[in-house]
């Protein structure tokens, strides 16, 4: 069970890699407020690619300060430190990313359903909080409480449905929708037949196509 778990629902640390990828071009723009804050967070993800983990934890707080009640940087605190907390081996410092993740994760999961519950329409919320559950999710098979991944799996396609749903032209949405399809293409039998029936179909050649859409036309790429 923990390996048909672990590669059917390890969406969060796949998407820290493969999600945030197309961020070249966002330099060339005046900086307004969202940019600036986009600018620390891709600024985050590249120390945290390099391991630099507190300078990257410090950008993402930089671009929360300014926007404290955005639930998109909390989401991205949250991946980070989940990316600290897999590549980390000291029992010690690991109980202390856990902290760190679940009070990003609650941040960004409060700001984002209080946006929900102000404005039903708020796509990038829908966003957000699409994101906090994939670290939830992650979280939960590290746990080896599966039933709960799934459960939290069910709900971040959910949510990436209702982001799309809400605001189409939200490019990025594909990237971890690519995520899903691909992955759960390799599973076979009854793991691929309940996967299937309560999340989503597995379709490798789809999942390789929603990857391509993200990077040409993901938002981060149109600024």
């Amino acid at each position: 069970m923990g390996p048909f778990w672990g590669r059917c629902l390890l969406l969060s640390s796949l998407a820290f890699f493969v999600w945030l990828h197309p961020f070249p071009r966002l330099w060339a723009i005046e900086p307004s407020k969202k940019d600036e804050i986009q600018t620390l967070l891709r600024k985050g993800v590249e120390k945290g690619l390099n391991l630099r983990d507190q300078e990257a934890v410090a950008e993402i707080r930089k671009a929360i300060e300014l926007d404290r009640e955005n639930p998109l940087g909390y989401s991205y605190l949250a991946i980070a430190h989940l990316f600290f907390y897999e590549t980390s081996f000291e029992e010690g410092e690991k109980k202390k990313i856990e902290t760190a993740l679940m009070e990003a994760v609650k941040n960004a999961q409060a700001r984002a359903e209080k946006k929900i519950e102000k404005d039903p329409s708020n796509g990038e919320a829908f966003f957000s909080l699409a994101i906090a559950r994939m670290v939830k999710n992650r979280l939960e098979i590290l746990r080896r409480n599966y039933f709960r991944a799934f459960r939290e799996a069910r709900e971040v396609w959910d949510l990436l449905e209702k982001t799309q749903e809400l605001d189409p032209r939200n490019f990025d949405i594909y990237y971890p929708m690519g995520v899903l399809h691909y992955y759960l293409a390799q599973l076979s039998g009854i793991a691929r037949w309940i996967t299937s029936l309560f999340i989503t179909p597995g379709d490798r050649e789809r999942g390789l196509k929603e990857f391509q859409i993200a990077y040409e036309k993901g938002r981060l790429d149109r600024l």
